[in-house]
């Protein structure tokens, strides 16, 4: 049986916080294009299912799963076959409770030792036990990889299964890691292959001037219009709690 070709983590311009050049279907489009058999569009705090794109998947020949990255005390979890209740999950408790009565889903936990905010560092360990998976970013070279090789041990250390993904903001570089995952396509055999660790991560490294320059682009593109409107947002509550003092 030839392994299927999946995507676990994948953002898309209709994501709430940061917003890529590319919609939900080109990048299905472009997914087609590199012969997905299986695609997760994971944004952040929000899920983007519908019939429509699910129809759209299917006429491309993938099976759409339905995703969300949540922002979780501050740390981004990725849950796939997620549904709507997802996004009402702030705590590792609500997690612990949604995986429960959520038992189809998974829980991966994405580029956990990158050295930022959002990325679950101690937190990971805490909570190991209501995690099913752990990624291996695409976002190295041959010479920097000492966050994914920390990955790598814990997955190792704790019987999980280590899945390469694209964490896609950017699509040129969306074939720079996915996972051949061993089994039919259908999401019940993709988690039950995910679980037994039937998978295969595949990461490329990146040269040290591609390196350099999708770091300097996420910051232009991503980080600072993320805290600008942060700072937008913030400001227009504080207008709106001073208007309601006044009133």
């Amino acid at each position: 049986m030839k392994p299927l070709k999946v995507q676990f983590h994948v953002h898309t311009g209709e994501d709430p916080i940061e917003c890529p050049k590319h919609n939900a279907k080109q990048m299905l489009d472009f997914a087609a294009e590199k012969k997905y058999d299986v695609v997760s569009i994971t944004l952040h705090n929000m899920l983007l299912f519908t019939d429509e794109l699910k129809g759209y998947a299917e006429k491309l020949n993938i099976l759409l799963i339905p995703g969300i990255e949540k922002n979780i005390g501050r740390r981004h979890v990725l849950i796939i076959n997620a549904t709507k209740e997802a996004e009402n999950i702030h705590t590792f408790y609500d997690l612990c409770r949604y995986r429960k009565s959520h038992p189809d889903c998974l829980v991966i936990a994405p580029h956990p030792y990158y050295p930022r905010g959002f990325c679950l560092q101690e937190k990971l360990l805490e909570n190991i036990n209501l995690f099913d998976a752990i990624e291996e970013s695409w976002f190295f070279t041959e010479k920097f990889n000492m966050f994914n090789k920390k990955a790598e041990r814990v997955a190792k250390l704790h019987k999980k299964a280590l899945l390469g993904t694209s964490d896609n903001h950017m699509l040129q570089y969306f074939d720079q890691g996915y996972s051949l995952v061993h089994a039919e396509k259908n999401w019940k055999a993709i988690r039950e292959a995910v679980l037994a660790n039937k998978i295969e991560s595949k990461t490329t490294p990146l040269s040290a001037g591609d390196f350099m320059k999708i770091t300097a682009r996420t910051i232009i593109e991503f980080d600072i219009p993320y805290q600008f409107r942060s700072i937008k947002r913030a400001l227009s509550g504080s207008k709106t709690k001073t208007t309601e003092k006044q009133l």
